[in-house]
């Protein structure tokens, strides 16, 4: 039953790589001044019409974070998704194709809600009810806004547990991209710990073959309130400890306990017992369903980054997060109403 949806987003990450989630990061106004709306007319601030068909824009913080087509039919319904996507009147044939396939229109009847590519930075949720003449079409797309309750308990926080920003980052120590973000724009959010409170999580990358070791490591350096200056020696001595054989790596990282002010017998003991394995596990688990595919990730309350260097994307996302409404209150307003 999914394939027919699977062919839809695959045509649309295909053609748009990141342009859906910009899209709906647009103000009212550049959303619908796109010339795939031409000739629908505006009904309201928010709202769009043309004969059967409304079209209406969920705002918080000035921006798009929602878009929600009502049609009695499927090009229209097919215009109004590429709306959501930033999509040209050129490609707009094929995703009409794919919505009118049999196959997926009897899914759709069910309810369907997927994210809209590999990022999984934004969703689409479709309902089609009616039969003949009666059938409509309802299809909105939205930012992914994640609770705080899908990310793992952590001790690895630095920040004032008052600050009204949680950046929650994805790391591998032995990701040079990691260690990049951690020399620099960690630095200026740390600067700021009023603004941000910065959560740590463990996703070693299999193909670092001494990356799960140093997240352990760092985790029993945690058990002794010792995790970000312990995950400071690891990123300084990252061309050290990065080439040794797996054998050897252990032996290095008890040494480093030793620079970072630790209990090294309990550091020993606790990284021979793999000790926090478990709570690993648990974090690359959590990372997966969260859509984390590499390293750095980050997510700024609960909206994953693009660019976590771009100032810009930072501010909005602050924006449309932490505004009254917030994103994720209009999202779930939205989404009760299509259940």
């Amino acid at each position: 039953m999914n394939l027919p949806l699977a062919r839809l987003l695959t045509f649309a990450a295909l053609t748009l790589g990141s342009a859906a989630q910009a899209q709906l990061f647009s103000t009212p106004q550049q959303t619908t001044g796109q010339a795939i709306l031409r000739g629908f007319t505006p009904d309201g601030p928010a709202t769009l019409r043309r004969g059967a068909t409304t079209l209406t824009l969920d705002l918080a913080g000035g921006a798009v974070v929602g878009l929600l087509t009502e049609t009695d039919n499927v090009p229209d319904l097919a215009r109004g998704i590429a709306a959501g996507w930033g999509m040209k009147e050129a490609d707009l044939a094929g995703l009409t194709n794919n919505l009118a396939a049999p196959q997926f229109l009897e899914s759709a009847r069910e309810g369907y809600q997927d994210f809209s590519d590999d990022n999984a930075t934004d969703f689409l949720v479709i309902k089609v009810t009616g039969e003949g003449a009666q059938t409509r079409y309802r299809a909105y797309q939205a930012v992914q806004v994640w609770p705080a309750s899908a990310f793992p308990a952590t001790k690895n926080v630095s920040g004032a547990a008052t600050a009204p920003n949680t950046l929650s980052i994805f790391s591998d120590f032995q990701c040079p991209y990691c260690k990049q973000l951690w020399d620099t724009a960690l630095q200026t959010w740390e600067r700021q710990p009023t603004l941000y409170r910065t959560a740590h999580y463990q996703f070693p990358l299999d193909f670092h073959k001494n990356a799960y070791g140093a997240a352990e490591a760092s985790e029993c350096a945690g058990a002794q309130g010792k995790f970000w200056p312990y995950a400071d020696t690891l990123f300084a001595q990252f061309s050290t400890w990065t080439r040794l054989d797996t054998a050897d790596a252990p032996g290095k990282f008890s040494a480093y306990a030793g620079t970072a002010d630790l209990n090294t017998a309990a550091f020993k003991t606790c990284l021979g017992q793999h000790t926090f394995k478990a709570s690993v596990e648990a974090q690359i688990k959590a990372g997966v369903a969260l859509g984390v595919r590499g390293t750095p990730t980050v997510f700024l309350n609960g909206v994953k980054l693009l660019d976590y260097s771009d100032a810009a994307e930072l501010a909005l996302v602050r924006a449309i997060t932490t505004a009254t409404p917030s994103a994720q209150s209009v999202i779930d307003a939205r989404l009760k109403t299509l259940r």
